[in-house]
């Protein structure tokens, strides 16, 4: 990977980002893989619109990740200070707080989302489920829910592996966990299976993943056991606060992502939501691939900044800029000439965008990793609260637009570009402070 600096790579710090960023390279490719068949093989089986139920489902895993008040994020960090800094004691006491609160957290999520799910199962007149039955919804809806819980588990597992040196082994074990699970889902829709079985093919497979995942961290972590043994209300008042900051900035990437498909679907249809859903997961391509060298350097600098080396902390952040938009800019050219003639062959001719569409979407997207990159730096010291607000405010009011567009989803693009370019604005200057 030569958008490295030779002095960097030469160093220990430079190999660990090479084999992040390459794993998580990997990992994109096995979710671009996933996303591009998944597109045409559900409007193949089940139509666009049991497609767009499937889509609607989903996003409940995004919503479970909010259940856990930013914790991960938070306790990650302070993890791997911790660790940065040989104080054991402190580490066991951020990993197990964090496990101990997010585990209880999730099961009060999950148990409201089965009593939800059982009240609308009662209710009369609704059409959300077409082209399925309410039961087969009702069902779904638990399998992919304990799905996610499982992979809430992982997550707390991955942080270990983050504060370790050993992001690139924790990444690639998590994405081809995720790849396997989706491509089993996938057999499964192919095989002509409904939304029942698809639902429990994902929730086996993630049990599974989970349980090898948990056993490897253990091998190589042996000393990293989550546990109540530990749990600190001192460090759980600690990380509160940074954890809210990061709760505030997953609800408003919700809000950007999920939510926005949710509503357009309420007040449009699941028809536009899936189209939506597909322009934009093609233009976001980019986005995930600009964010290899980004995510590889979080745990970085993280470290650079405990221990107090600016120098190299300034040496992340210009290269993780230079490479993101060296993928950003490009890509949104070319998917805006390329994009309707892509979505057009993976859906057999059932969704129709034009360039107007791509391009938008690409800009948004392109302003989006933007804001990203720059505010990784406050994202290592926990200073994502200083920003989020101001997403979740623009992200939720986003998510609202598709109730006053009258069939027509130009506003919703403007409103999406607008969001990005307030929030690369706000973060530039928080960083600069």
């Amino acid at each position: 990977m030569t958008f490295l600096p030779s002095s960097l790579v030469k160093g220990s710090v430079g190999r660990r980002l090479v084999s992040g960023a390459g794993a998580n390279f990997l990992g994109k490719v096995w979710v671009l893989l996933v996303q591009l068949l998944f597109v045409p093989v559900m409007t193949a089986k089940w139509g666009v619109e049991g497609f767009g139920v499937w889509l609607m489902i989903t996003t409940i895993p995004t919503y479970l990740a909010l259940s856990d008040f930013g914790f991960a994020m938070a306790g990650g960090v302070e993890l791997t200070s911790s660790v940065a800094k040989g104080d054991q004691d402190s580490a066991l006491k951020a990993l197990q707080t964090t496990w101990v609160f997010i585990t209880s957290i999730s099961a009060i999520f999950v148990a409201v989302v089965f009593l939800a799910a059982v009240l609308w199962l009662n209710l009369s007149g609704s059409t959300f489920a077409e082209p399925f039955t309410k039961s087969e919804v009702f069902w779904a809806i638990c399998l992919v829910t304990g799905a996610a819980a499982l992979s809430l588990q992982m997550t707390v597992q991955k942080i270990v592996f983050q504060a370790t040196h050993k992001y690139a082994l924790g990444t690639i074990l998590m994405d081809l966990s995720n790849f396997i699970v989706s491509m089993c889902v996938l057999f499964s829709v192919i095989l002509g299976h409904g939304i029942v079985v698809a639902a429990a093919v994902q929730f086996v497979g993630r049990l599974v993943c989970a349980l090898a995942y948990m056993k490897t961290r253990h091998f190589y972590e042996p000393w990293a056991t989550v546990g109540t043994k530990h749990f600190d209300k001192a460090t759980l008042k600690r990380l509160f606060r940074p954890s809210l900051g990061a709760l505030t900035l997953t609800l408003a990437n919700s809000f950007a992502l999920q939510g926005v498909v949710l509503t357009i679907g309420w007040a449009l249809g699941p028809g536009y939501a899936a189209i939506f859903a597909t322009c934009r997961m093609l233009t976001r391509i980019p986005l995930q691939f600009s964010g290899l060298l980004v995510r590889a350097s979080l745990p970085e600098l993280t470290r650079s900044q405990s221990q107090n080396d600016p120098k190299l902390t300034k040496q992340l952040t210009y290269w993780n800029l230079r490479f993101g938009l060296g993928v950003l800019i490009p890509s949104f050219v070319l998917l805006g000439i390329l994009g309707p003639t892509l979505i057009d062959y993976m859906s057999h001719g059932e969704m129709n965008a034009g360039h107007l569409d791509f391009l938008m979407l690409g800009l948004a997207a392109a302003l989006s990793g933007s804001w990203t990159i720059v505010g990784t730096r406050l994202i290592a010291l926990n200073r994502q609260g200083e920003f989020a607000h101001i997403a979740l405010m623009l992200y939720l009011i986003v998510a609202l637009v598709p109730f006053v567009s009258s069939e027509d989803l130009l506003l919703v693009y403007l409103a999406m570009i607008l969001s990005d370019a307030i929030l690369l604005y706000v973060v530039n200057l928080k960083d600069r402070q």
